[in-house]
């Protein structure tokens, strides 16, 4: 190459870095073997073209960042602000071109409507306002001047609308505002509660259609209330699935659930249906779904060929007594709909539309189709009506028999009732990403650098959303999302929050190794939970685990969010456990996660067996060498027990004791003597399971992940004299180290 060319090369290269900074992208980063990489810029441009900016030459990067960089100077007032509530009146900046005239002719007026669309208007003369610094852009000068926020302003969103009047003209801005506490809601009792967490579509019943159901949970949230004095049920996503994907964490929508956890026996319909109670009745129909229910694994292809035909024939008979009336349960349905508005019906026209094309792969419906707002998908929302109303109603019925749980958390005293799972993304081929394609980064999915264990990084197969386009768009999606996921639990655990950070985001078709980091307004997504859950009363619980930095943990404690501090991981540089006294107080703890090994499976080394079995090793060697650090942290947790004399020794420190049901109940009262806010055990660890639920990385053909139940059924489980003497203990211990403090 041409010395001249390199030197033109290197010189567009530093500019480009400069603009990717301008819009949230960092040009670099260090993985997690402490490796530096330099973002391709390939990928810098690809990133910056989603967000409206296309550069191609030294020219245009030039140009595009002095334009980045006046961006503040050319608008009236910021997309949005976030302002805390605070006896001092506080203030916000605008910016007005005046040009040639004076302040004194300049005329400002601002008008806040909050959401039910009551106004408040405040008027002064520019000669009022307070000066904060001035701009000559194209020659015409640019005055910087702060205004003030009402006095005492409510918790909520508000529309700002600014006007200036520089003589005959008028100029107008518009900003989005957010109006927060500083941190998210707490619940004060009890101060250290503790409860259980399910994978909903694991649970075995004697009742269910081959796979855990709402009415499932309703009985464990019962057990645990009314027997366990457990102050949560924490549950898996249990949201809309994408077509052909069965992880509950690449969902097709965040906002709305998956029917297949409905009841069918709890519907109305179904109660008052005598032929479709025959029909399921049948020797035919219940020995078929004895083999689901048999099943050590979920067919979900035969769970749906079961459940969808009973659906259809509900809403059929449902139509028929209420589709055209005003009955009461008619009326409830209307109320429904009208409450969840566009994004119901979006969701479930797109719904119709899978059906139609044959695919959720929406990108490659015809071209008219790709867009929600395009006449021809008004066209069919038209002529499809009824089949629309079908998803409406199934959705219906989910959120009925969710209220219903909710009911019975408040009804057997659990404090914090549901504990809900918000992953970190959506399945590109779902339908939120059809929704919201314009606030999304088309070709870029979500991800994670390269490690010591993933040498080419990880690609999540998520859809990865944009920052600018959020904020232009004023958060819709976002806030439908915290919103929607807050409503019918206590408690929320956001996946992966570091999101609420930035994001490593990888092009189609590249490698952990092209990826890069996007930085996210934290301010202003931290507002928006923190007001969400104020709002809900919902305690929001942070997974901050892996690579996340003291300083983003320090900000997310700082904002009210709870910490996730799973045992497997709490250990000193020496490899000791910390002790219970050692952990934070706002935090969540478990000995282990659903992408971890159980606790039996951890004591076992079943995850060192699988990766093993699947050649995941470079070689033999290391694998030898996780056997012998397994062996050190067994040896280390039996130190750690004894410490506490919650497990006496047995023989030599170095041969530790064979698994059992008081091993298991010994490192959950040592994690119950912690003073951290919430203590979470997994279902599998209660029960002595060895396989996990999900395990990352490993093929559905090796390994499968979110398939397995659990070995008992839930009738069984609940009549265990075991797992109440269990309970005992765990409350015994949260109580008493409760008053120790």
């Amino acid at each position: 190459m041409m010395p001249g060319v390199t030197r033109k090369t290197s010189e567009m290269a530093v500019w480009l870095r400069q603009l990717a900074r301008c819009y949230g992208i960092e040009p670099f980063y260090q993985d997690g073997t402490d490796s530096p990489h330099t973002v391709p810029a390939s990928t810098l441009q690809s990133l910056l073209s989603c967000m409206g900016v296309h550069v191609s030459d030294l020219s245009d990067v030039k140009k595009a960042l002095k334009e980045a960089k006046l961006d503040r100077w050319r608008r009236i007032v910021e997309d949005v602000l976030v302002v805390h509530p605070s006896k001092t009146q506080q203030a916000f900046s605008v910016v007005l071109p005046i040009g040639e005239h004076s302040l004194e002719q300049v005329q400002l007026e601002w008008v806040f409507e909050n959401e039910r669309f009551k106004k408040r208007t405040f008027r002064c003369g520019g000669d009022k306002g307070k000066v904060v610094g001035t701009k000559s852009i194209d020659g015409v000068r640019h005055v910087r001047m702060s205004l003030h926020y009402p006095r005492a302003m409510v918790l909520g969103y508000y529309r700002l609308t600014i006007k200036v009047h520089l003589g005959s003209g008028v100029i107008a801005g518009k900003a989005f505002v957010i109006v927060s506490p500083r941190q998210c809601y707490r619940s004060s009792r009890p101060r250290r509660s503790w409860g259980l967490t399910v994978q909903l579509y694991g649970l075995r019943s004697q009742r269910n259609w081959g796979m855990g159901d709402l009415n499932d949970l309703q009985t464990v949230v019962k057990w645990a209330g009314e027997t366990l004095q457990a102050g949560t049920v924490g549950v898996s996503p249990i949201h809309a699935p994408t077509p052909g994907v069965i992880s509950p964490y690449s969902p097709s929508s965040r906002l709305f659930l998956n029917p297949l956890y409905l009841n069918i026996e709890r519907i109305p319909e179904f109660q008052n249906a005598p032929a479709l109670q025959k029909r399921v009745g049948s020797k035919a129909f219940q020995a078929e779904l004895g083999r689901l229910r048999q099943s050590s694994l979920i067919d979900y292809e035969k769970v749906t060929a079961m459940k969808w035909p009973i659906f259809e024939a509900l809403f059929k008979k449902f139509q028929q007594h209420h589709g055209t009336s005003k009955t009461q349960r008619a009326r409830a349905f209307g109320r429904y709909i009208q409450k969840e508005g566009m994004f119901l019906e979006r969701f479930s026209v797109f719904q119709a539309l899978t059906e139609y094309f044959g695919t959720s792969a929406w990108e490659g419906w015809p071209e008219e189709f790709q867009n929600p707002h395009s006449v021809q998908v008004e066209r069919f929302r038209i002529g499809h009506k009824n089949r629309i109303r079908f998803f409406q109603y199934l959705q219906w019925q989910c959120e009925e028999q969710l209220q219903g749980i909710k009911r019975t958390a408040r009804r057997f005293q659990m404090p914090l009732g549901l504990n809900l799972d918000l992953p970190v993304g959506i399945h590109p081929y779902g339908a939120d990403a059809w929704m919201f394609h314009q606030e999304l980064a088309v070709g870029f999915s979500i991800g994670a650098p390269p490690d010591w264990f993933n040498r080419h990084g990880q690609n999540w197969g998520l859809v990865a959303p944009l920052p600018t386009k959020m904020r232009a768009n004023h958060y819709q999606f976002f806030i439908e999302t915290i919103r929607h996921n807050m409503r019918h639990g206590g408690v929320l655990r956001i996946d992966h929050a570091l999101g609420l950070f930035r994001l490593f985001v990888i092009p189609e078709g590249g490698s952990g190794k092209d990826g890069a980091y996007l930085r996210f307004p934290v301010d202003e997504l931290l507002a928006m939970v923190a007001l969400e859950s104020v709002r809900n009363r919902v305690v929001v619980v942070g997974e901050d685990l892996g690579t996340v930095t003291p300083i983003i943990k320090k900000r997310l404690a700082k904002a009210g969010i709870l910490s996730y501090r799973v045992l497997l991981f709490e250990k000193k540089a020496k490899g000791a456990f910390r002790s219970p006294g050692q952990y934070p107080e706002n935090a969540l703890v478990s000995a282990t996660t659903h992408d971890l090994p159980t606790l039996h499976g951890f004591w076992l080394g079943r995850d060192i067996e699988v990766k093993t079995q699947i050649g995941f090793y470079p070689s033999s060697k290391d694998a030898e060498s996780e056997w012998k650090q397994r062996a050190r942290d067994r040896v280390a947790l039996m130190k750690a027990l004894n410490k506490e004399t919650l497990l006496p020794l047995q023989g030599s420190q170095h041969l530790p004791v064979p698994f059992s049901k008081e091993f298991c109940q010994a490192v959950y009262a040592y994690l119950a003597r912690t003073p951290s806010r919430i203590l979470i055990i997994p279902l599998e660890d209660l029960l002595g399971e060895v396989e996990t639920p999900n395990f990352p990385g490993i093929p559905g053909s090796a390994y499968p992940s979110w398939r397995r139940k659990i070995h008992r059924d839930i009738e069984g489980l609940t009549r265990d004299g075991h797992v109440p003497q269990f309970s005992k203990v765990i409350n015994r211990e949260r109580l008493a180290h409760s008053r120790s403090r």
